[in-house]
């Protein structure tokens, strides 16, 4: 089979799964390099899940103070699979979106804060995701904290478009990117085990102009 029918078939499974993946492949996990970031639909089988778990559970206090103080449902440590975005409790919610909810509690109305009657330029899709692999500042791959004890999201808006009725011309929109400081695990060095690292996400869209 030649390359050219490989990358058909990979284009025609990956409209039929849903995602949208463009970039390069990265070898050895699930992910494509998009927004100079990884996008991985999923985990994959060589996301280091026992490693993390075992070493937060050697570590809780040096985890606690990077990470915060953390519960589990009825105290128990339950593993959370890779690939699976929400673990559910025995009443079938979301463990996960019910600390989100308890947590977002007396924090404004998003919709109410950001109407101010305009319309933005640019279109944008907004999105809230638990990444599992990601390339840190110098480039380098690496697992993303995301078990049942520790989630970490990141919220991030992307542009859909490069130019719109409103932005045109010699304007067009563009991708801003922001820093974020994530625990994370280098999956070829168990002996480096959890620390903080920084990596890039796409933050904003904006309509920038030629001066």
């Amino acid at each position: 089979m030649d390359c050219f029918t490989l990358n058909i078939l990979w284009t025609a499974l990956s409209l039929a799964l849903g995602y949208e993946l463009q970039g390069q492949i990265i070898r050895g996990v699930p992910c494509v390099k998009r927004n100079f970031q990884l996008y991985c639909p999923t985990a994959g089988n060589t996301y280091p899940l026992d490693k993390i778990e075992n070493f937060i559970d050697e570590n809780k206090a040096l985890i606690k103070r990077m990470y915060g103080s953390f519960t589990t449902p009825a105290g128990n440590r339950v593993r959370r699979a890779p690939g699976v975005p929400d673990m559910h409790d025995a009443t079938g919610d979301s463990y996960f979106r019910h600390v989100r909810q308890a947590s977002n509690t007396k924090l404004p109305d998003p919709q109410s804060v950001n109407n101010t009657g305009r319309v933005d330029a640019c279109e944008s899709k907004t999105e809230i995701m638990t990444p599992y692999w990601a390339l840190n500042s110098a480039r380098k791959l690496r697992a993303i904290v995301n078990t049942m004890h520790f989630e970490q999201a990141i919220h991030q808006e992307t542009c859909s478009k490069k130019t719109t009725s409103r932005c045109s011309r010699d304007c067009g929109c563009e991708q801003k990117y922001k820093w974020h400081r994530l625990l994370a695990y280098d999956p070829n060095d168990d002996c480096a085990g959890i620390f903080m690292d920084w990596f890039l996400f796409p933050s904003c869209c904006v309509c920038r102009c030629n001066p």
